[in-house]
């Protein structure tokens, strides 16, 4: 894996996250923006349903740690609760550099730990 595809594994989000997040804070932030910050009370209780459920999509279909999908998670939760598009920024470059991380799967991780544990097998010297 080159360095660039690792960071878009570390820094990206699930497109599904992503883009849905996108999607959520901007129709949040109409509310906001019609009723004057008064929707807060709805935008903030949303923020945290889809934020449990964006730690799920990272874990799973990411294929995060835990600690990693709960911290991304946590981060996209409280910027989609601010009542402004600024932080959709943030959700969708997050989508575009999970767009372009290579997927890792179960079969493709268990070949790279048993490729990396097999010792080098170089041809030894023999002193006849």
């Amino acid at each position: 894996m080159s360095k660039f595809q690792a960071f878009c594994q570390t820094m990206g989000l699930h497109p599904l996250v992503g883009f849905g997040m996108f999607l959520i804070d901007w129709m949040l932030f109409g509310a906001e923006g019609t009723t004057l910050g008064a929707s807060w009370i709805i935008s903030v209780p949303v923020s945290v349903v889809f934020a449990i459920a964006s730690v799920f999509i990272q874990r799973y279909g990411f294929k995060d740690d835990w600690g990693l999908a709960i911290g991304k998670s946590l981060l996209i939760g409280c910027l989609t609760a601010i009542p402004s598009p600024l932080p959709s920024a943030v959700s969708i470059t997050g989508g575009i550099l999970g767009l372009m991380a290579p997927q890792r799967s179960d079969d493709a991780e268990k070949r790279l730990v048993t490729d990396n544990d097999q010792p080098n097998k170089e041809p030894h010297e023999t002193n006849n």
